[in-house]
C-alpha cells in the first residue's frame, strides 16, 4: 500500500503511521540545517521502531569513489547541498532522533548507497 501526499516536506507536517519512509536522492541536495530540519520532520511522523531509508550517493563508501567528484560538481552547480560521508549522515540522523544505523549492501554503490535508520 502506498499513499501520495503533496506539500513542503521542510515545513508541513508529514503523514503519520508509515512503517517505512524513504528519502531518495534528497539529503545531499540540502545544507546541514535544512537536512536536519527535514530529518526531524520525518522523525515526528514515524513511530518508534519505524524505518527510514536514505538512498543516495554517499562519500567514502567502498565502490562509490567516483561519486565524490560527481556530487562535488553537482552540488556546486546546484548552488546548495553537499556530498556527505555515511558518518556525517548518521550524525544528522542521531540529532534528529534516529539510531540503529545500517549501511545495506547493494550491487551498485556507485549509483547509490542505502542507509537504514530506526526511529528511536
Amino acid at each position: 500500500r502506498a499513499d501520495i501526499h503533496g506539500g513542503d516536506f521542510l515545513n508541513d507536517a508529514l503523514p503519520e503511521g508509515a512503517d517505512v519512509a524513504t528519502l531518495i536522492r534528497i539529503v545531499h541536495d540540502h545544507d546541514d540545517a535544512s537536512a536536519l530540519k527535514l530529518l526531524r520532520n520525518v522523525r515526528k511522523a514515524l513511530a518508534p521502531g519505524a524505518t527510514l531509508l536514505i538512498v543516495e550517493g554517499m562519500s567514502g563508501v567502498k565502490g562509490a569513489e567516483p561519486l565524490d567528484a560527481y556530487y562535488g560538481f553537482y552540488t556546486l552547480a546546484m548552488g546548495r547541498g553537499e556530498p556527505r560521508r555515511v558518518e556525517e549522515i548518521e550524525a544528522l540522523l542521531r540529532e534528529a532522533g534516529f539510531g540503529k544505523f545500517r549501511l545495506l549492501r547493494n550491487a551498485l554503490p556507485a549509483l547509490a548507497s542505502i542507509l537504514s535508520a530506526k526511529a528511536v
